[in-house]
């Protein structure tokens, strides 16, 4: 039985991804490869993190063997990523990996709008507490080598979150795209902006 919520994520997903493809880490060798560079620093790259590029969404496990809210959520958050780039194109690309040093990044920008994603979640779930929780988690992921310290020190790392915090806090994220979306995808409110829309057209 296919998950309602997973289904309603992944519909969305591929109204702006038609072709979205879905690929474990482990049977791509350039992605194997990838790994074991970064293991002696993200040692769970391959193991824990999901890495976006284009159409193509490597996950740290195959997709069938994801528990469907993990997979929903992640594939939220990756919507985000695969937006942005197919805005910015290799702009994007330049300015995550290579653009600045560790330390203060445009890195940081690009996964702080893809984060968002997770802290409305986490208010979804368990309001203020589970969102403070996620704030923490943020934090450390932020601060630390999990992304090459893109944004160094916990206090720093968490005045850099704050404004997004405050707006999934206070409900104005929720008016944004493509959160707005994202949303109503995970809460079962299936219309998107879009098609109110074009309803009303």
């Amino acid at each position: 039985m296919v998950d309602a919520r997973l289904a309603r994520i992944l519909k969305l997903v591929r109204r702006h991804v038609p072709d979205l493809r879905l690929v474990h880490k482990d049977e791509v060798r350039w992605m194997r490869w990838v790994g074991g560079l970064l293991r002696p620093v993200v040692p769970e790259f391959s193991s824990r993190y999901t890495t976006v590029m284009g159409r193509t969404v490597f996950l740290p496990r195959p997709a069938r063997q994801m528990p469907p809210r993990v997979l929903a959520s992640t594939l939220a958050h990756e919507l985000v990523h695969q937006l942005d780039q197919q805005r910015w194109g290799p702009l994007f690309y330049l300015s995550y990996g290579f653009c600045l040093p560790v330390g203060r990044s445009l890195r940081a920008h690009w996964e702080r709008r893809a984060y968002a994603v997770d802290l409305l979640l986490a208010r979804e779930r368990g309001g203020e507490p589970e969102l403070e929780r996620v704030v923490d988690t943020l934090v450390d992921l932020f601060s630390g080598r999990s992304y090459l310290w893109m944004w160094v020190g916990r206090s720093s790392a968490r005045a850099f979150l704050e404004p997004v915090v405050e707006a999934v806090r206070t409900g104005d994220l929720d008016h944004t795209e493509p959160y707005v979306s994202i949303l109503k995808a995970w809460r079962g409110t299936t219309e998107t902006r879009e098609e109110e829309w074009a309803s009303r057209a």
